[in-house]
């Protein structure tokens, strides 16, 4: 068993990686090759739709590593799923979009398959980043 020497979270756009900052000023602290962790990352990611996805960077003592990729974030996904470009700048004062209890019951179970939570968990979380970036339902 390897000892750990870092672990790093990340969102990076899939498929598109380049040693370039973001990624090289973060990852390059570290050790990492940057020219082989992006060659690992384009081919893991090359097939994914999304616009973000968060990733995991395990580092070990002797600067070899893991990507364990996870899914896209929920703020995105909200996005995705009512075709909302960019969220409320002052979301107390600012209302975006009004939308109903059916939509967040198909993105809570569109998410279900993703978390290890109940569906009333998952709800109550959309509802909380829906507010928080300027949304409300009825």
């Amino acid at each position: 068993m390897k000892k750990i020497k870092f672990k790093i979270k990340l969102f990076l756009i899939p498929g598109k990686a380049t040693p370039a900052p973001p990624v090289g000023s973060i990852l390059g602290q570290y050790g990492i090759n940057l020219k082989d962790f992006c060659f690992k990352f384009n081919e893991l990611t090359k097939n994914i739709k999304y616009n973000l996805i968060n990733l995991k960077i395990i580092i070990y003592i002797d600067n070899t590593y893991d990507i364990i990729l996870g899914t896209i974030s929920l703020s995105n996904e909200i996005k995705l799923f009512l075709n909302i470009t960019k969220f409320s700048k002052k979301p107390g004062i600012d209302k975006i979009s009004l939308i109903n209890f059916d939509q967040i019951n198909n993105l809570s179970y569109k998410r279900f398959y993703f978390e290890k939570k109940k569906i009333s968990s998952i709800r109550k979380m959309i509802l909380g980043t829906m507010i928080s970036n300027g949304l409300y339902y009825e």
